[in-house]
């Protein structure tokens, strides 16, 4: 049970949920992080972060557009639409400022990297279809048509443990629909991976940095889904201090400490601390 008080919030889905009777699932609810949910990230700390991101979005989803949040339901979302739901999942747990440490590629010294959540540019392509057609050209005799659908969160977790180049080829042959019995060429395929990227919803976390020891200037891509899941699991250690001066003040059981969001355990150990100073 999560905590009452912290409201939900509904965020706009960058590419949407076409089910197959081509309903579209626009919208999203979304709830903090409970101390639940962080405790059992702790649990999994060498976990893949496909089936994490599953179990978490699993959790704090309270509604995909007009149908209850499922575990089904959120690994048929598109990757796109999972990496946003991380980044507002970590907006309104933590807050809209990251504050990041990368390593300068020239010189391997350590630079601080600060932006907010409210500044990543998300390009919202909403989708129209379960798949979509693509006609490729062939090196004899007419084009052809190639059926395919963008990939998912279920695809992610499918392809785990693969080696790169083999989870690219394996995901891409899950997509792919309809090729009419034939198998593809490599120049083909490349045409439906592109197609993919056009189709697809996309948020743009690579950040133009310059290094203030060297001044090197360098292009670095972000994972806000590893950081996320690493910034939660670095204060497990405070997480497991606030359930002992919450129960000990309060007499709650750690059940239902833990239903409580972050926000607001930290007020009511607020109160707590603000209590003891007057006693």
């Amino acid at each position: 049970m999560w905590d009452a008080y912290d409201a939900t919030e509904v965020v706009e889905l960058p590419g949407g949920l076409v089910l197959d009777d081509n309903h579209r699932l626009e919208r999203a609810e979304l709830r903090p992080l409970t101390g639940r949910e962080e405790m059992w990230l702790t649990h999994y700390a060498g976990a893949p972060a496909a089936p994490l991101v599953t179990r978490l979005l699993s959790s704090c989803l309270v509604q995909i557009g007009d149908m209850p949040a499922s575990r089904p339901l959120t690994q048929r979302l598109l990757v796109g639409d999972r990496d946003f739901l991380v980044l507002q999942l970590r907006r309104i747990t933590l807050g809209a400022q990251v504050s990041a440490v990368v390593v300068c590629p020239a010189c391997g010294k350590n630079m601080d990297m600060d932006f907010s959540i409210l500044d990543v540019p998300v390009d919202h392509r909403p989708q129209t279809a379960t798949t979509y057609r693509l006609m490729v050209e062939q090196s004899a005799g007419p084009a052809r048509t190639v059926q395919f659908r963008l990939p998912t969160g279920a695809d992610q977790e499918a392809v785990l443990g693969l080696a790169v180049e083999v989870a690219v080829e394996t995901l891409l042959d899950r997509c792919l629909v309809d090729t009419a019995g034939e198998s593809l060429s490599p120049e083909q395929r490349s045409a439906v991976i592109e197609a993919m990227d056009a189709l697809a919803p996309q948020l743009d976390l690579e950040f133009d940095l310059s290094c203030p020891e060297c001044s090197h200037a360098f292009l670095t891509p972000f994972d806000m889904t590893a950081f996320f899941l690493q910034e939660m699991r670095a204060n497990s250690t405070q997480l497991l201090r606030e359930i002992h001066y919450l129960a000990l003040y309060y007499h709650w059981s750690e059940a239902e400490i833990l239903g409580l969001t972050r926000s607001r355990r930290r007020r009511y150990l607020a109160l707590l601390n603000e209590a003891t100073q007057h006693e």
